[in-house]
């Protein structure tokens, strides 16, 4: 269901999910028209998609990466994990007389989700502070390769290929 070609016979505004009116083109020949109509009234327009991406990402940045997260939990803490009947797992983190429950899909998700939710609990970010990263080293300076005076060896020359014609024939006589 691609966009049609030919004449735009008219071009209404419409609202998007996202509140915004952004213009729809009807053509003269359209066989898709509704479903072209109905998906473009659910998504977002193209400026709320880069706005909302942007908050996004600013979100994700505050919160510490998964490395980052474990090597903030103190020494001692417990963590409890239990896989409850519908395959769904429930688990709780103590650490410094507080505790923090959360229920997930799997362990691995969960334990990340646990640390992180004990790290916002007592107020610890990212140990940058600000939550942006840090400034990367640069990267070494790789050299070129060195560029030999001398042209590439020439491939082998192939195989000769056994036929009828090249075995050795038995003398008669």
């Amino acid at each position: 269901m691609g966009v049609p070609t030919g004449e735009v016979v008219a071009r209404p505004m419409v609202a998007r999910a996202c509140g915004c009116l952004r213009e729809f083109q009807h053509y003269a020949v359209d066989r898709y028209r509704a479903q072209r109509l109905a998906k473009f009234q659910k998504t977002r327009c193209e400026e709320c998609v880069a706005k909302l991406n942007e908050e996004q990402r600013q979100a994700a940045s505050v919160v510490p990466k998964k490395g980052e997260a474990f090597k903030l939990l103190p020494t001692n803490a417990q963590f409890s994990l239990t896989r409850k009947a519908d395959a769904t797992w429930a688990g709780t983190l103590s650490a410094e007389g507080k505790t923090v429950e959360a229920v997930g899909d799997g362990p691995h998700g969960l334990t990340l989700a646990l640390a992180r939710a004990w790290l916002a609990a007592n107020g610890i970010t990212s140990p940058s502070g600000s939550g942006e990263s840090a400034p990367k080293p640069a990267a070494p300076q790789t050299a070129p390769a060195p560029v030999s005076k001398h042209p590439a060896p020439k491939p082998p020359p192939p195989s000769a290929k056994p036929s009828l014609s090249n075995f050795p024939r038995p003398k008669s006589g």
